[in-house]
């Protein structure tokens, strides 16, 4: 029953600041997949793609709303695994006094198994992020697909188009092993981080202890996973772990793995600043003890 409160508390903590800052991750999503052949956006930095954005698009329209759904739905039940079986996997694995490798294996687990799960969603919420744009007579006037016509639409039709087109495994699950990979990575520095700063960090348990931990440990987490979350949008759209390669020996090497690292790691920390004092909420209000 524990269990169960625990997950309870961190699916809609984890969807409502998902929400708030889907705008960050569609700004991201766009930079990572910025085609520099025949660029969209005249200044590729974070502030430069997000004005561009709302001049063409609008604010709601452009940042936003693409792929808020599929993020909700993603973030309601990936959220329950990753945060709300943290704990359960830290304790049956270091007991009472938990070492950090213990907190870094339970939320390399906890993370993998969620993303297991909620790939399909991932791989929706992505190219419904990519794909947005102005539409005029079923074909887009701005954004990444300029010219091309409308494949998406909603959650629902986006994973029918997906699936007929291209099946569950090189479809839905596409770049599955990427995703998966970079979720145990990610939450396993974001909640090892996390738990260990709240005891290292001399402050009371409270909202401030909380906001303070949350933030440094999603800039921590986001730059370890940057890398790996440019590989996975790349996959996920339909590249080829070859093109990938191929792009990013043209573009830069290790600095074109961390394009868009500015709004990732900004919406990561807001992301965690708004999730961990959230879930920590709903979790007393249910009766679970703090993570």
């Amino acid at each position: 029953m524990s269990v169960l409160r625990e997950m309870i508390a961190a699916g809609p903590g984890c969807a409502l600041a998902n929400g708030m800052l889907n705008g960050l991750e569609t700004t991201k999503v766009k930079m990572q997949l910025h085609n520099h052949a025949s660029p969209v956006y005249h200044n590729l930095t974070t502030q430069g793609v997000m004005k561009q954005i709302i001049q063409e698009e609008g604010i709601i329209n452009g940042l936003l709303k693409p792929g808020l759904s599929a993020s909700l739905t993603r973030s309601m039940l990936y959220g329950a695994y990753r945060v709300g079986l943290y704990s359960t996997a830290r304790d049956y694995l270091g007991g009472d006094s938990p070492r950090l490798s213990h907190r870094i294996v339970s939320g390399m687990f906890t993370g993998g198994l969620g993303a297991m799960l909620t790939c399909p969603l991932d791989v929706i919420r992505t190219r419904m992020q990519a794909d947005a744009g102005v539409i005029r007579r079923g074909v887009y006037q701005t954004g990444l697909r300029t010219g091309f016509p409308v494949r998406y639409g909603t959650l629902y039709s986006t994973f029918v188009a997906i699936l007929q087109g291209e099946g569950l495994r090189n479809g839905l699950y596409r770049g599955a092993s990427v995703t998966i990979a970079r979720a145990s990575v990610l939450n396993g520095a974001q909640l090892a981080s996390y738990d260990s700063l709240k005891h290292v960090i001399p402050l009371p348990e409270g909202p401030f202890l909380h906001i303070v931990c949350a933030f440094s440990s999603g800039v921590i987490a986001q730059s370890v996973v940057m890398p790996m979350d440019t590989i996975k949008s790349s996959l996920m759209i339909g590249e080829s772990r070859q093109r990938v390669v191929e792009a990013m020996m043209k573009n830069g090497g290790i600095r074109w793995l961390y394009r868009g690292y500015l709004p990732a790691c900004a919406g990561q920390g807001l992301i965690m600043v708004l999730q961990m004092p959230l879930i920590e909420q709903f979790r007393k209000l249910l009766g679970a003890q703090p993570i």
